[in-house]
């Protein structure tokens, strides 16, 4: 793949990443979503209390994080699943949080109209005091999106 090849293919992900944020939040989680900027990152490092990874293989290598507080999360699931967010256990949380990155992967690949890239199965971290971070010399764009309860980080490292 030639350079130009590749900065276009990052466009397209990058753009459809946003566009599919902001689509799954609005139609999934009934929630206002604006996107507040972008920013490139010298490493991809996740510190919220709630992450959801999934990496990407086939046509590109890479990894995508979402990232927020409990919160936010909690709101976000209990829109998506119909419960209130304090009917939520910790493994709905976890589930949510999975979930979330997982849907979030797929927009992006639909919208970015690549059909040879694979996701792995989504992981979820919620917790209070943690850092994670994966080593990788991609460069990592963050994403971020304000909500009414809070922000949403999206990370991306391909």
């Amino acid at each position: 793949m030639s350079g130009s090849d590749t900065a276009e293919l990052m466009h397209k992900l990058l753009n459809g990443l946003r566009l599919a944020v902001t689509e799954m939040m609005t139609s999934m989680a009934m929630s206002e979503v604006v996107f507040a900027g972008q920013e490139s990152a010298d490493s991809f490092t996740l510190t919220n209390e709630v992450v959801g990874l999934v990496r990407l293989d086939g046509q590109l290598h890479g990894m995508v994080g979402v990232s927020c507080s409990q919160t936010l999360l909690r709101e976000i699931v209990s829109r998506i699943v119909g419960l209130t967010p304090d009917d939520l256990t910790m493994e709905d949380l976890l589930d949510g949080a999975a979930e979330l990155a997982n849907m979030v992967c797929g927009g992006m690949k639909t919208k970015a109209q690549i059909g040879s890239v694979n996701l792995s199965p989504p992981v979820a971290i919620v917790g209070q005091e943690y850092t994670a971070q994966w080593k990788t010399n991609h460069p990592t764009t963050v994403f971020t999106f304000q909500m009414d309860e809070g922000v949403l980080m999206v990370h991306a490292s391909l």
